[in-house]
């Protein structure tokens, strides 16, 4: 399943040309990933016999995915082994509106199941057009702990040496398991003035 940090990192806006006078997308966003070609095991490797091929076990993947936000259609499109996917915001998160929650935003993952909630929010402190590295402010994460109860936990203050992961980030500050995300969302916006668990190294 796709990352969260995934479905909102590391696409890329696309220009428009110069002079363009109505230099505005719903939204369009491109992603070059390397992929790796189906088969390919031990001594046996695809190539190509052409000189000037570059066909190999591994190959340049773009991505193109483009929001209506009018009917909240997505629309991605993948080069080299050409593929067009249609979705829903319901399906991706991506592309949905952020919600308002305990005095911050949460921009919502993909759900858990096909019409189901989603699992993991990325957070912001203010309702910015999307969600960016340099505006993310916390993350709310789902799991069942093992009576199989739902539980939320969140990260707040990203911060590449900070002592907690959660997904592959790394956060300042950790909260406790909470049963509502409503309760994750209030500890993140008030993380900063809330007195903090101390950190426990063990030597």
């Amino acid at each position: 399943m796709e990352l969260i940090e995934e479905t909102y990192f590391g696409w890329n806006p696309l220009s428009h040309a110069p002079g363009c006078e109505r230099p505005v997308w719903d939204d369009a966003q491109v992603l070059h990933t390397a992929g790796v070609r189906p088969g390919t095991y031990g001594a046996e490797h695809h190539d190509c016999s052409h000189a000037d091929c570059s066909h190999g076990d591994r190959f340049e993947r773009v991505q193109l995915r483009l929001l209506c936000r009018t009917c909240g259609t997505v629309c991605t499109i993948s080069g080299e082994s050409l593929m067009q996917v249609i979705s829903h915001t319901a399906a991706t998160g991506w592309g949905q509106a952020p919600l308002e929650l305990g005095g911050v935003w949460l921009w919502p993952g993909r759900p858990a199941i096909e019409g189901g909630e989603p699992y993991q929010y990325l957070v912001t402190r203010d309702a910015s057009r999307t969600v960016s590295r340099d505006t993310l402010y916390g993350i709310i994460s789902g799991y069942f702990n093992a009576s199989g109860t739902k539980l939320w936990v969140a990260g707040a203050r990203p911060d590449p040496d900070g002592a907690h992961q959660i997904s592959t980030l790394r956060w300042r500050h950790a909260s406790p398991g909470y049963e509502d995300l409503a309760a994750a969302a209030a500890w993140i916006a008030d993380v900063e003035t809330a007195p903090q668990r101390p950190l426990v190294v063990a030597v």
